[in-house]
């Protein structure tokens, strides 16, 4: 005797981050937007950080390793909804 009823989810950010995890296969846009500008903010400080070290190879490294995981990251996102397109195609 129980009425399921579906899950509804408030707008803005936390309700696209509450779907993202209650939805099997649903990849919240909102969350990977946000994701992008905290790396851009994490690549404008180590390039301020650069800067000020006049190149220490530590934040040189730290950076190239943030640039590989951003773009990493991105292919990943990418494949996903690839992946998607295919599924809806068949």
């Amino acid at each position: 005797m129980s009425d399921e009823q579906p899950l509804e989810f408030e707008s803005g950010l936390a309700g696209d981050i509450a779907k993202s995890i209650m939805t099997p296969g649903y990849t919240a846009t909102g969350v990977i937007q946000i994701m992008y500008y905290t790396f851009y903010a994490l690549f404008a400080t180590l390039i301020f950080m650069m800067v000020m070290t006049r190149g220490n190879p530590h934040v040189i490294a730290l950076f190239l390793i943030a640039l590989c995981l951003f773009v990493t990251i991105r292919w990943f996102i990418a494949e996903l909804e690839y992946s998607k397109r295919q599924d809806k195609k068949e």
